[in-house]
């Protein structure tokens, strides 16, 4: 059996004590379980209504004052810029700059362990990451609230990471209710080589009829078994998803077909996931699709958070 991927930790997602140089923290990843999307407003976004789910997989990053703003990426980071203005976490260290009106003279270095531009919310994370560490790091007196408030602006899943809770989230991902799980619950992330661009999904989306007006009843869901999980949550983006990239959908079904279960899409896509109620059926669902489709996808068992 495959262990949880490399850099994670099925007992605690929070981050690691400060250390006496820097600030290291555990970035998560996130799920959608179940993903209702809104008609476009006239400020052109979607007011969403999903559960937020934090993972086992994270990015490790680390802040250390520097005598300039530097961002050091390693890992799965090929295709992300380090120019301090435009990545995201240099953008959440330049808005901490702006609370505590002084330069963001900081070294971010960030292990990226999370797979990029497959809706899991690595960026995100990494944003909320730097926010939070900058507050030890420069010990500043800000509260949660008001950094979330700061983070809404630089995109809408950032709030979310900085409370770092499963919750469900609702406008534009700024409205966030706690949900805790009363059993546990495992995934197998199923990553395909390519990712899919959030806006043709959304632009897709609004050409397509509307989905049906039906809700998720999420406060049940934290009672609920993987096989009934599978049967209560649908994600509005996944038809736009698949018409807007026929290869995802032919992988979604190739991963049903191996497994003979329900196979999600979270966010926008393209990862594509499985739920277990056990650590075991995981990797054993990790097994099986590695020998059908190890070819074309990568598959990881994580553990999905309730609190």
């Amino acid at each position: 059996m495959t262990p949880l991927p490399q850099g994670t930790s099925t007992a605690d997602h929070r981050g690691s004590p400060p250390p006496s140089e820097g600030q290291t923290i555990l970035c998560p990843a996130k799920i959608n379980l179940g993903l209702k999307v809104f008609p476009r407003r006239d400020d052109g976004y979607h007011a969403i209504d999903s559960w937020f789910a934090p993972l086992s997989l994270a990015d490790v990053l680390t802040i250390n004052h520097a005598p300039k703003p530097e961002i050091v990426l390693t890992g799965i980071s090929a295709d992300i810029t380090t120019e301090f203005g435009k990545n995201l976490a240099g953008k959440a260290a330049l808005a901490m700059g702006r609370l505590a009106n002084k330069p963001a003279h900081v070294q971010i270095r960030i292990e990226k362990l999370i797979p990029t531009g497959g809706g899991l919310g690595g960026g995100s994370s990494d944003a909320a990451g730097t926010m939070l560490a900058m507050q030890q790091l420069w010990q500043l007196d800000i509260s949660l609230d008001r950094m979330a408030a700061e983070a809404a602006k630089l995109g809408s899943d950032v709030p979310f990471f900085i409370r770092r809770q499963s919750a469900r989230c609702q406008g534009r991902g700024e409205r966030i209710t706690p949900l805790r799980r009363k059993i546990p619950l495992f995934a197998v992330l199923i990553v395909p080589p390519n990712g899919i661009s959030t806006a043709e999904v959304y632009r897709v989306f609004d050409e397509l009829p509307a989905p049906p007006d039906h809700a998720i009843a999420y406060d049940a869901m934290i009672s609920l078994g993987a096989r009934e999980i599978d049967d209560t949550i649908y994600n509005d983006l996944q038809p736009a998803a698949f018409a807007a990239a026929p290869w995802l959908a032919e992988m979604h079904h190739a991963a049903e077909k191996a497994l003979g279960q329900r196979v999600h899409m979270s966010g926008s896509g393209s990862t594509l996931f499985t739920l277990h109620d056990r650590a075991d059926e995981a990797e054993a669902a990790e097994f099986t699709l590695q020998k059908a489709m190890g070819h074309v996808v990568q598959a990881m068992p994580v553990r999905v958070f309730g609190a």
